[in-house]
């Protein structure tokens, strides 16, 4: 976990003048995102070819991060596992390695999507995506043909329209308010979706899935959202931590904040090349998380979506990350490897194979340490 000091924003010279009160507002960060060259440029001068792929990639795909999540960077390059998360990449736009990739490889805004902007996929959960807009545009974005478009959040009407849709359908259980990022939404709209959806009587569970916690911890320290959590008890958070480097002493203030509501907290994790494919990364990023009080849930093999695709490793690298993990922390710490099937397919755990033979009365089983036992059925 990454300790940041009193006022260490102010290491960034552009940033020396800002005070406690505007840093620590979460709104502050989403005004004050960097969207632009002439913004990074403010920050510090990088290389000709580095210029040349932020101009030519945001022709395409927008770019922006908050002042916070810019901060965490420690060195201004590709080899900082923030700055690739964020900085755009020519790869993004090369035609020969997005060649095998989709716009909408799961068909969310295909045949699965019943009402603009609701994708139904299982029987008994939906996917509410409430707005296009992030604070922080992941290059590794599974709905990156959201950056083709223009920032808005969704009408009140079109919520209303998948309202509709989930109170005619009792099977629906469980709701993933997703975007974009929903939390980016003022309270007063957020509110208006968590009152519609815990008034359904058959919706159990609210999901929302945010990075904020990441790049603008800062929003959980707003009371009014804090009051929001804990008035609708069906909420739970699932935000995406990738990287150890991610993790700060301002993470867990806002986590403990969260779960003084009744919150749970949950993360996913993308696998991705030269980010996190390391399996000494991910135990330190699983342990990093449990000690912030979040539980580790997904690690998803990277998705083949189109300007995206290039950071997908080897499929059996996650397996051999889940193994490594496997005895040496603890089943609080092993999120599911689960790979996204395309055409809207679902997903589907992929483990690493412990019985190696099967016979009446036995089976053979190999340890995570490779030691092989023969035990009676």
């Amino acid at each position: 976990m990454l300790e940041l000091k009193e006022n260490y924003w102010k290491k960034i010279p552009y940033f020396s003048n800002i005070e406690k009160n505007q840093w620590e507002d979460w709104k502050w960060q989403i005004r004050n995102r960097l969207v632009s060259i002439e913004d990074i440029l403010k920050i510090f001068n990088p290389e000709k070819d580095l210029i040349k792929a932020f101009q030519r990639t945001t022709q395409i795909y927008h770019f922006g991060t908050t002042p916070y999540y810019l901060s965490l960077i420690k060195e201004f390059s590709y080899k900082d596992p923030i700055f690739k998360q964020i900085f755009p990449h020519l790869d993004e736009i090369d035609e020969e390695k997005q060649k095998f990739a989709y716009e909408d490889p799961f068909l969310e805004d295909g045949f699965l999507s019943p009402v603009q902007g609701l994708t139904h996929r299982y029987p008994d959960r939906v996917l509410f995506r409430a707005t296009n807009f992030c604070s922080v545009y992941c290059r590794h974005c599974m709905r990156k043909r959201m950056f083709l478009e223009e920032e808005r959040a969704r009408t009140k009407e079109e919520y209303d329209q998948m309202f509709d849709y989930i109170r005619q359908n009792k099977n629906i259980k469980e709701v993933l308010i997703s975007g974009g990022d929903p939390l980016t939404l003022p309270n007063k709209k957020i509110e208006y979706i968590l009152k519609n959806l815990q008034e359904i009587e058959h919706i159990d569970i609210i999901r929302i899935g945010s990075r904020e916690l990441v790049v603008n911890p800062y929003r959980f320290f707003d009371e009014d959202l804090l009051n929001l959590f804990e008035k609708y008890d069906k909420v739970w958070l699932i935000t995406h931590f990738n990287h150890p480097n991610e993790i700060t002493n301002i993470t867990k203030k806002a986590v403990r904040n969260i779960l003084q509501t009744g919150t749970p907290v949950l993360n996913q994790t993308v696998l991705m090349k030269d980010i996190n494919d390391d399996k000494y990364i991910i135990e330190t990023l699983m342990r990093d998380l449990l000690k912030v009080k979040i539980k580790p849930y997904y690690l998803f093999y990277c998705d083949p979506v189109k300007g995206s695709i290039h950071f997908r490793t080897d499929i059996k690298k996650g397996i051999a990350i889940i193994e490594h993990l496997r005895g040496r922390v603890s089943g609080l710490a092993t999120p599911i490897y689960a790979v996204d099937l395309e055409n809207g397919l679902g997903k589907v755990p992929v483990f690493p194979n412990y019985i190696l033979e099967e016979g009446e009365n036995y089976i053979i089983f190999r340890n995570y340490e490779g030691k092989i036992i023969k035990q009676r059925k």
